[in-house]
């Protein structure tokens, strides 16, 4: 029996996955932006030696530019190997070879300022691992699994104290590959005192089970509520399961934005036009959810993280990803280096797109692991030679299947999620017998599938995964329609955002540009930007008590291998609105802002030149503010936009 026979569904090997189209393309221009320049672009703490240094006291300020190169060496690893990227495997390379390569005597891996444990000093490792993780999924380099044991056995660490119980998920993959009890008792005795030291934090076992709202920080929260899901894979611990399941069940109540992503700036908040995420969510938030996906088999997480690589994901980061915003908000009409909304250090540039819009490095680090992370888990196996598809872009993956394990390559040809249409071309050199499983989103309640162009008499319930097992010859195509419907969803100031499959879409503001001299970390390469409208954006859409298919009109353009540029949208939606006046930009000379200090949370005040954007108008006062004459406006994707109206004020057609 499997370590992990409790899973639904396991990674690939990396390198069994081939993105291509447009999910190849953005992967590429990753590695010619942050991705492969992250050192150059921002600097500290990325041009430092980091993990590739044992005698660093005094070099490096406590834990975090440890964690902060660790998201990034992950990132890169991932990505290469997807790309088949020499320069940035290398590039990850050295780090990874170095820490195996100087391990202490007692088998402890890392630099010496980590290993006493205490003050989170042992999170930086988890982070760090999974990319030793990525390199043994594309190698089987045994020296990783050797190196994890001898350090996870050392006992210099009981990996309980806050975030280092994240240490459990490389403690059980390690478990997982080598079947070596010993680990198993290491990660479930970090798991039960984790759970008995923070019985009150919002990740605790007792809390994750309760109905309570949860309060934490937001990549707090999902590092460690993904542990009770990987624990159940690896021990069959209910209890476990359905703590994390319950949890999220919670996040999607309380905290859910349009775009996917739980609101966390810096701490969890609500759903609110103008709350916000970190940048870092997105990733964290993605790569927990993969967890729940093969812990459950159940397809609403697999949507989950679509929507949020979808939408939130492009709608971070410029599309020439060099550069990012810190925190992210589904309305957004200002992103200049003092439009910061939010609470927490409002008025700072957290919310423009530069290199390093806060000075705080870890969402610079962690935005390059999203869409590797996404690529590298579109297919997946059931743990019986079945091979899934859990979700979709273009690419072709390559695994052994059936029970004679015969080596099948398929071709997945689409543009979604710009595309209904997925087609799915067996590559073999005979006939294999395979067991193919397809998703079926939850947003899509009218699914076909045709073999060869003739439909298949299966039933493809939507928020499930179908079957299909037959004997395939060469060439055979499994074509999967999905067709994609106009859908409103409701948000607080009886707002309303307008969907359509697992896009949601925004207002197309045409964007000014304007390089900020000003911004510390900014050169000619990768410049800091003030990002202001030059079209109007204060609009209600008149969609109250209309029929959308009536009103609304679908306008497709032609399909680009960079279609999340705003100039590239590769899908249109026109929809009539009105303009709403007085809706304007809120202007201050003075704010009270939230900042966190030694002395832990604290109010300063500022004075200056600010501009925000503003709340949706009050529900009451909106009939009265209303132009006449209806008008119809251009919706993109979320996530082409930089700038965007996504959460509207909703009015009637007349």
């Amino acid at each position: 029996m499997r370590p992990d026979s409790n899973a639904k569904f396991m990674e690939l090997p990396i390198t069994s996955i081939k993105p291509n189209g447009w999910l190849r393309r953005y992967l590429e221009i990753q590695r010619d932006g942050l991705t492969g320049y992250l050192d150059e672009a921002v600097g500290y703490p990325f041009n430092t030696e980091s993990w590739c240094c044992k005698e660093d006291e005094g070099k490096y300020e406590n834990w975090w530019p440890y964690e902060q190169n660790g998201y990034w060496i992950d990132a890169m690893i991932r990505c290469g190997y997807l790309i088949e990227d020499e320069f940035l495997i290398q590039k990850a390379k050295k780090y990874i070879d170095y820490v195996l390569d100087n391990a202490d005597e007692d088998g402890y891996l890392g630099p010496n300022s980590l290993k006493s444990p205490g003050d989170i000093s042992r999170w930086p490792h988890s982070v760090f691992f999974r990319a030793m993780i990525a390199y043994y999924s594309a190698t089987q380099d045994e020296r990783v699994l050797s190196a994890l044991t001898k350090h996870y056995l050392s006992g210099t660490s009981e990996h309980s104290d806050g975030r280092e119980v994240c240490n459990v998920e490389i403690m059980l993959w390690l478990y997982g590959k080598t079947g070596d009890k010993r680990i198993l008792e290491c990660a479930v005795k970090a798991f039960e005192e984790y759970n008995r030291l923070s019985a009150s934090a919002a990740n605790s076992l007792g809390n994750m089970l309760s109905d309570e709202k949860a309060y934490e920080h937001g990549v707090t929260f999902n590092e460690i509520a993904k542990l009770g899901a990987i624990l159940y894979m690896y021990t069959g611990d209910e209890k476990s399961l359905k703590a994390t399941v319950n949890a999220y069940r919670k996040i999607d109540r309380d905290q859910m934005l349009i775009d996917g992503v739980c609101s966390s700036s810096e701490y969890l908040r609500g759903k609110d036009p103008l709350d916000s995420h970190e940048t870092c969510d997105i990733a964290d938030f993605t790569w927990s959810v993969g967890y729940l996906l093969m812990a459950t088999g159940n397809a609403e997480y697999a949507d989950k993280i679509e929507r949020a690589c979808f939408n939130a994901a492009p709608g971070a980061v410029r599309s020439d990803f060099k550069g990012l915003q810190y925190f992210s908000c589904p309305n957004q009409v200002i992103a200049d280096r003092s439009s910061n909304h939010n609470t927490y250090n409002k008025g700072e540039p957290w919310m423009s797109y530069r290199p390093d819009p806060a000075n705080i490095h870890c969402c610079p680090g962690e935005v390059n692991r999203i869409m590797p992370n996404y690529a590298a888990r579109m297919w997946m196996s059931d743990g019986r030679g079945g091979l899934a598809a859990v979700m979709y872009g273009p690419c072709t993956v390559t695994a052994k299947v059936g029970y004679n394990m015969q080596e099948v390559t398929i071709e997945e040809e689409t543009s979604y999620p710009f595309s209904e249409r997925i087609q799915f071309r067996i590559k073999t050199e005979s006939p294999v017998e395979l067991r193919l499983i397809l998703r079926i989103p939850g947003w899509c309640s009218n699914a076909r599938l045709l073999l060869n162009g003739s439909p298949m008499d299966i039933q493809a319930k939507q928020g499930s995964f179908v079957e299909i097992k037959r004997t395939f010859s060469p060439d055979d195509c499994i074509a999967l329609i999905l067709p994609m419907e106009l859908k409103l969803s409701s948000w607080p100031y009886d707002g309303v955002g307008i969907e359509r499959g697992p896009l949601v879409y925004a207002l197309r503001i045409e964007e000014r540009w304007e390089v900020d001299e000003k911004g510390k970390t900014c050169s000619k390469e990768f410049p800091a930007w003030n990002l202001y409208a030059d079209s109007e954006w204060n609009y209600a859409v008149a969609v109250d008590g209309e029929l959308l298919d009536d009103i609304v009109k679908v306008v497709h353009k032609p399909m680009s291998d960079e279609p999340w540029s705003i100039c590239n949208s590769p899908i249109e939606l026109h929809v009539p609105a009105r303009k709403v006046r007085g809706w304007e930009l809120v202007r201050e000379n003075a704010v009270v802002a939230e900042n966190i200090t030694v002395d832990g949370l604290i109010s300063v005040k500022k004075k200056g030149n600010f501009v925000f954007t503003p709340q949706l108008p009050l529900p009451e006062t909106l009939k009265d503010r209303l132009e006449e004459k209806a008008e119809y406006v251009v919706l993109v994707p979320y996530g082409c936009t930089k700038l965007r109206i996504s959460i509207f004020p909703k009015c009637r057609l007349r």
